[in-house]
């Protein structure tokens, strides 16, 4: 749906690009301030006179105005970039549903505007997701690194959304911070309006999902600006669809491209993307989380564990720096005697009580594993969202050890 729809919007791009031969100036527009992080990064690649026009169409749909009427003053090449940042980039223009020239004269031209929703419930819902945006930064504390405010923006809207393709508003901050569900572009879009209210630079991506095998496979993702370098961050794939409870990963967050080589493709249009080549700050190395030597992954497996059960959490992961340290890992945990051996530390050293059952599963992208804990006297919905989902195979070895 979302690559097909770029495809159009292209061709409404060309149209207007042969419409006329001159841009438009907005004509004594103020533009807002250069330090503000609420207008879309890509902004400032454009010129003087684009931001001007950019400015005044976005006043123009952010008031609803249905018309407005604009004299010719500079060239059009720049156009396109305006319509495309309107469209995909700036969160704030959600409401906009069409856009098209009216009228054309050799001085001036007429544009029409068609929204989805009228001025007066697009301000309703404007007030709403502020409201959600300011109780996201309320969780900021005075002594919070910026890292950990990054980290807090990327959680509190996977626990609060979820995933959801046929949602009203699911590609937009409404949708994902007051419904509570949305898609690839919706979870983007919020990361990048909530990071630009706490003064964080960030930009949204447009590109292609790699590992889909649909025709179909546009995606949207972040990247963020954080101590002078971008790092890349996919609050989508960070909350996967998944019938586990505690969802809540960072498999994707403040990565490099490289780590994404084989799972993202950029594809924006107009604007220039920055890089982000630094491989230090993801979550797994900043936590110390990666295993460079099967002696590290295995102490990992048995302190992730530990940390989990003490904390009450069904799950945890570790992240391995080759393939032949996951393989290892992978054999490690089906060695039945030595795995009992830490469930059995873990028992003793905590008091908790643990099920004899766990799951692991392995990402071969990004080498990573997750293991999923039971506990003794639970039921399967402490663990699933939908327990009856579960597997008649899967079903019987929990019962077996007394989950139902």
């Amino acid at each position: 749906m979302f690559k097909k729809f770029l495809s159009v919007f292209l061709c409404v791009i060309t149209v207007f690009t042969f419409t006329s031969a001159f841009f438009i100036r907005s004509g004594g527009i103020t533009a807002e301030a250069a330090s503000s992080f609420t207008l879309p990064y890509y902004y400032y690649q454009m010129s003087d006179e684009a931001q001007d026009f950019y400015l005044y169409l976005r006043k123009a749909i952010k008031e609803c105005r249905t018309k407005i009427k604009l004299n010719y003053d500079f060239e059009i090449e720049e156009f396109g970039m305006i319509v495309e940042l309107l469209i995909y980039h700036d969160p704030m223009t959600f409401n906009l549903e069409d856009m098209d020239i009216l009228n054309e004269t050799e001085t001036s031209v007429t544009f029409g505007f068609e929204y989805k929703y009228d001025k007066e419930t697009y301000d309703k819902m404007v007030k709403a997701y502020d409201k959600a945006t300011n109780k996201i930064l309320s969780k900021f504390t005075d002594e919070m690194s910026t890292y950990n405010k990054i980290k807090t923006i990327h959680d509190e809207i996977i626990n609060n959304a979820v995933y959801d393709l046929k949602a009203a508003d699911n590609d937009n901050i409404y949708g994902t911070l007051v419904d509570n569900k949305a898609k690839c572009d919706g979870y983007a879009r919020t990361f990048t309006y909530v990071c630009g209210k706490a003064g964080i630079r960030t930009v949204t991506v447009i590109g292609n999902d790699l590992t889909s095998n649909s025709k179909e496979n546009g995606h949207m993702w972040n990247k963020v600006y954080y101590n002078k370098k971008w790092y890349n961050v996919d609050v989508t794939w960070d909350d996967p669809v998944s019938d586990m409870k505690e969802n809540l990963q960072y498999d994707y967050f403040m990565v490099s491209d490289k780590a994404l080589e084989n799972t993202h493709e950029e594809d924006n249009l107009s604007f220039k993307v920055p890089k982000a080549s630094d491989d230090t700050r993801g979550y797994y190395v900043v936590n110390k989380k990666y295993a460079e030597t099967n002696q590290d992954a295995e102490k990992l497996i048995k302190s992730g564990l530990k940390s989990a059960v003490q904390s009450g959490k069904t799950s945890f992961s570790v992240q391995f720096a080759s393939k032949d340290i996951m393989d290892h890992v992978n054999s490690y945990l089906k060695n039945s005697d030595e795995i009992f051996n830490v469930f059995k530390d873990v028992i003793n050293s905590t008091g908790k009580k643990l099920a004899g059952a766990y799951y692991y599963s392995f990402d071969e992208n990004l080498l990573t594993v997750r293991v999923y804990i039971f506990y003794e006297d639970t039921k399967l919905e402490d663990y699933f969202l939908d327990p009856e989902s579960v597997g008649s195979e899967d079903l019987e070895t929990l019962e077996y050890y007394g989950i139902s």
